[in-house]
């Protein structure tokens, strides 16, 4: 057994104030795993150095499969699949592998109630017992849970801040209605009639 091992500091970003920072060569999972009988949905959001704004998300949203992302060209980030709903006594995963940063300034990691969205029901996060995690492929690793009491569809869970190669993933913790994120968050356009 090799001794002075140690395990790496899980971080559970919780307080909104302080930024976590990390750096990433190969990749950046960003998963959303939930509990309850809903349709949560992960999307990334991004304004690009230049101002442009963009996003990543569910095919299912416009039809279009190029909104899933791409690995390999921009924006360099890739939606797995859209999970509706938990298999029984499970949990369901969405996944955003990130693969490059350069050209994006601001990613910002958005959970949306879609089926509650939908049918115009009063809904909280806290009823869903989700979280977000993020892992590096250098081990890092940061959650987030999504468990919010405050009445909204959409969910601002963190941001991913890109200075010089250097990220910073920031607690935001921001529930808001559809009308609210379709003004304050660039990119959430997108997915709005």
């Amino acid at each position: 057994m090799a001794e002075g091992v140690q395990l790496k500091k899980k971080i559970c970003l919780r307080r909104k104030e302080k930024p976590a920072e990390f750096t990433f060569t190969q990749y950046l999972k960003v998963k959303l795993l939930w509990q309850s009988n809903t349709d949560l949905d992960l999307c990334i959001f991004y304004t690009k150095k230049d101002g442009e704004a963009g996003g990543v998300f569910s095919s299912m949203f416009r039809q279009k499969k190029s909104d899933m992302g791409a690995q390999d060209k921009f924006p360099f980030m890739l939606h797995t699949g859209d999970k509706p709903e938990p298999a029984e006594g499970g949990e369901s995963v969405e996944q955003i592998n990130v693969f490059n940063l350069d050209e994006i300034d601001t990613a910002n990691v958005i959970v949306l109630n879609y089926g509650k969205a939908i049918d115009g029901e009063e809904i909280n996060f806290a009823q869903d017992s989700g979280r977000v995690e993020i892992q590096s492929s250098e081990g890092d690793y940061f959650e987030v849970d999504i468990d919010a009491t405050e009445m909204g569809h959409v969910y601002h869970v963190c941001s991913i801040k890109n200075k010089d190669g250097v990220n910073a993933v920031v607690n935001e913790g921001v529930v808001m209605d559809l009308g609210t994120a379709f003004d304050k968050i660039p990119g959430f356009s997108l997915i709005c009639e």
